[in-house]
């Protein structure tokens, strides 16, 4: 008997039967959900093994410097190191922030790195920056922030110690930020800055002239050219001269080939010390098109415009001390001056003020000019000039006129022959010192003695009495009904209650506080109270201005406020807060115009008096109550970063 084959029908006692091969319906859905389970469990296995070899463990991020003990002029390779994750991960960072080093560069180089440990893989990223010493001193890279995942890790900070430069300066300098960049249209003799001096070697506080011009093929354009980190002349005195802001090129030919060249920038320095003097190179970014040929003698082809960054060399000046043999006048002028004297009448009456006009011009260190010496005969009382400095900058050189304006109060009748006014400066040129005299017209006052002054206003003039004092016995006191107001008790009790009420509530605040009076019961204080941390730091100038040390009044006064200026903007220290520094991170911070001429109008003051001590009509009292305002001020405009409130 055969067996009918499966599918098809047989007959069993007249009915009709299928007869299907395998397992039941129920019994085969069974199987299927086994099956997919077992696959999802092999996949999560899977899974997490691959997430476990990926990880082996925590991710560990470093950084490294290489080398940490540089000269100026060489570079350093910063490289952060991210080991346990893959770079889909991981967000690129950031440049570095640093002290006293240049990034060369935005964007870091990146390589991923894949590898298999005992059977398990080992995924990471590497970054790199190209860093480059700004000077001689001490250089700090900032920690890093990497993200993976979502997660920030930091890394540790890196000091770095710049020696000094070996050798000649660096040579101009052209390079790519990206140092993957294959367009080799451009190099080095298309587009330089150059550096030159006007003299190389000069003597103590002579004026020398330095420009920065940028060379170029004709051909060559450039977009988007703007300063690339700081630029600083340690040592001199800088006034800067004014260029072009948007400048016409000019043809010139250098090493036997046509450039196109505009000035970039142009400053008189004068050094304030002898010796060998260093003046940083100018940098700058910008992004150039060249040409290029696809062959020897094929057509030229622009290239596409490509981000490059520019140096010039550094340069080296030789100061000299000034000879020997100065004569008694001499106050540190440098340079070739003229001078004229006169005052703005002939005659006048007793007691009434005479102005005397001393003018000094010409081209040199205007703005160091201390006041000439000016003796008047007996009986001509004279005061500190107040000081106009006129400065041209729109020539090669910094000339102009520096105007001393002498208050003169003759204190008796008669002619007055008024002494010659003496200037001594050295001319460069000649090497030696020279001498300028110029003298006054005679004054004719008339009237009687002045009486004596008794004290002076706000302007610095005499105050005398009112009439010449009565002789004794010949006193008389007068009884009216109508007595002036000054003479009523009454008037003078009005005039106390304020007071009280304020001393009162002073005593209240200070008991309040907790604070003892005096013995004498009064709160005396012997100078004002410093109004929070910041003016705190002027504890020091403010006691070398008891002491009558001028000289260190102004050190430490502009010290304080570098001081706190390097704190606020995370500076090294005060000095690495320089005028351009100043320029380019206030604005940054938001500081507001007036203020920031009041804090250089204070810093000025302080360095005009350390250079030229007698310089100026500001008297350091107000350069102390000026350092106070622009002190509280700063502090409300520069907040301390989370950074730097850790650091106090």
């Amino acid at each position: 008997m055969s067996c009918p084959a499966p599918g098809r029908e047989a007959a069993t006692g007249g009915e009709r039967v299928f007869l299907i091969s395998g397992t039941p319906p129920m019994r085969t859905l069974q199987a299927t959900l086994m099956r997919i389970a077992v696959l999802a469990l092999a996949m999560a296995a899977v899974w997490i093994g691959v997430g476990r070899a990926q990880s082996e463990g925590a991710v560990r991020i470093t950084a490294e410097a290489d080398p940490t003990d540089v000269a100026v002029g060489e570079e350093i390779q910063l490289t952060v190191r991210v080991d346990g994750a893959p770079a889909t991960v991981v967000q690129t960072p950031d440049p570095p922030s640093t002290t006293n080093l240049e990034p060369q560069q935005r964007t870091p180089r990146m390589k991923q790195i894949r590898a298999s440990r005992g059977g398990r893989l080992r995924q990471g990223v590497v970054f790199s920056w190209r860093l480059r010493p700004r000077q001689q001193g001490a250089a700090l890279i900032q920690p890093l922030t990497v993200v993976v995942q979502g997660e920030a890790y930091t890394t540790a900070p890196i000091r770095v110690r710049v020696s000094p430069q070996a050798g000649r300066p660096d040579a101009p300098t052209l390079t790519r930020p990206e140092a993957t960049s294959r367009d080799l249209s451009l190099n080095a003799r298309d587009l330089f800055i150059r550096a030159r001096a006007t003299d190389d070697r000069v003597y103590q506080n002579e004026q020398v002239v330095v420009e920065y011009s940028l060379f170029y093929r004709p051909g060559i354009r450039l977009r988007h050219s703007r300063l690339a980190g700081s630029w600083d002349a340690p040592g001199f005195w800088r006034e800067e001269l004014n260029v072009a802001a948007r400048p016409t090129p000019q043809r010139q030919r250098a090493n036997g080939q046509a450039y196109e060249t505009v000035v970039l920038k142009r400053v008189a320095l004068f050094p304030t010390r002898p010796g060998t003097l260093q003046v940083d190179p100018l940098r700058i970014e910008t992004e150039a098109q060249g040409t290029m040929r696809l062959r020897e003698d094929g057509p030229s082809l622009r290239g596409r415009f490509e981000p490059v960054q520019l140096a010039s060399e550094g340069l080296s000046l030789d100061a000299q001390s000034l000879p020997a043999g100065a004569p008694p006048a001499f106050d540190g002028a440098v340079g070739r001056f003229s001078m004229t004297a006169g005052t703005d009448v002939d005659s006048t009456s007793v007691g009434d003020p005479v102005t005397l006009t001393v003018e000094v011009d010409g081209t040199g260190n205007l703005a160091t000019l201390s006041p000439p010496s000016v003796e008047p005969p007996a009986d001509l009382e004279v005061y500190e000039p107040t000081v106009e400095t006129d400065i041209e900058r729109n020539e090669s050189r910094i000339r102009g006129t520096k105007t001393f304006s002498y208050t003169l109060v003759p204190q008796s009748g008669g002619r007055y022959d008024l002494p010659a006014v003496t200037f001594s400066y050295f001319d460069p040129d000649a090497g030696r010192y020279e001498t300028r005299r110029a003298t006054p017209p005679t004054l004719q006052v008339s009237g009687n003695d002045a009486p004596r002054a008794v004290g002076r206003t706000g302007n610095g003039l005499p105050v005398g009495d009112v009439a010449a004092p009565m002789p004794a016995g010949e006193a008389q006191w007068v009884r009216t009904d109508r007595r002036p107001l000054y003479r009523n008790p009454w008037a003078y009790l009005v005039l106390l209650v304020p007071a009280l009420v304020v001393g009162a509530g002073v005593a209240y605040r200070r008991w309040r506080s907790g604070a003892a009076p005096s013995p004498d019961g009064t709160a005396a204080v012997d100078e004002p109270p410093a109004l929070g941390e910041e003016t705190n730091r002027l504890q020091a100038a403010r006691r070398h201005l008891r002491a009558g040390d001028d000289a260190a009044f102004y050190d430490a006064a502009a010290h304080a406020l570098r001081a706190f200026l390097a704190e606020r903007l995370g500076r090294d220290g005060p000095n690495d807060v320089s005028r351009t520094v100043l320029d380019r991170d206030l604005p940054r911070h938001d500081v507001p115009p007036g203020l920031r001429d009041a804090l250089y109008d204070v810093l000025d003051r302080c360095d005009e008096a350390q250079y030229a001590p007698r310089a100026g009509s500001t008297a350091p009292e107000d350069v102390l109550a000026n350092a106070h305002a622009v002190l509280r001020r700063l502090d409300t405009a520069l907040p301390r970063s989370e950074s730097t409130a850790s650091r106090l």
